[in-house]
């Protein structure tokens, strides 16, 4: 899973139109057994809805439960589109189940029958990546971060194609440097010795980032950066 994930992210910078992108993210999320994805703009950013209903950006979701989930009128009480904005993490189906069990259960009988929402703001407005499977798989915490790293880096790469406003994140120069080398893998005592920082600089830097970003740990933190624009992967 982390190669295909790691692939896109470095990948996603190459492509110069929305189509390709979403083309791309489709394979790579399709390799990771996730084939069916949505991506919705929940308020903020009208111009974003072109192709679908609101509020709908890009899916492909299987034609026949989009109609049905309009027609149903279940944009109105979709436990995805009321919590997300409110999320300060991802939420499974699983978790959301006990909400509205009867559309998941209507869900489940087009083939979508397992998912996690992904919540990502950005400084215009709130959206929202569900990716789905077919199968009942659990969606543990290590395949649970990873998948959230992925909607970040599709979100990071629509954002440059639609020369989205970045958020002010209020970080220093050396903050962001810090984080950066963190990601790439470089221990403290690299980060130092590269940046000319102290260890404690590079602490309080991190200390610093997860402050400002509001994150409760580095990979938090990690996942903001790359969301935020305040740190490209390549």
């Amino acid at each position: 899973m982390w190669q295909a994930i790691q692939t896109f992210v470095e990948q996603a910078g190459d492509d110069t139109d929305e189509d390709a992108l979403f083309r791309r993210f489709e394979s790579a999320a399709t390799e990771l057994g996730y084939p069916f994805y949505a991506f919705g703009a929940l308020w903020g950013d009208p111009d974003a809805i072109k192709l679908n209903p609101a509020p709908a950006v890009r899916l492909n979701y299987p034609a026949e439960w989009v109609a049905h989930y309009f027609s149903t009128g279940y944009n109105k009480i979709d436990p995805v589109v009321l919590v997300a904005p409110y999320a300060q993490t991802s939420v499974t189906w699983d978790e959301l189940r006990s909400y509205r069990p009867e559309f998941f259960d209507d869900a489940a009988t087009f083939g979508l029958r397992s998912g996690i929402a992904i919540p990502l703001r950005a400084i215009q407005g709130c959206y929202v990546l569900c990716v789905a499977s077919g199968d009942d798989r659990p969606i543990r915490p290590k395949e649970r971060a990873r998948l959230e790293l992925f909607a970040h880096g599709l979100f990071a790469a629509y954002q440059r194609l639609r020369e989205l406003p970045a958020q002010d994140h209020g970080l220093t120069a050396n903050t962001v440097q810090v984080i950066r080398l963190s990601m790439a893998g470089l221990s403290t005592a690299e980060i130092c010795s590269r940046l000319k920082l102290t260890m404690d600089g590079v602490h309080w830097c991190l200390k610093d980032a997860r402050k400002k970003l509001k994150c409760a740990n580095t990979a938090q933190v990690y996942l903001k950066a790359i969301q935020q624009g305040i740190v490209a992967v390549s």
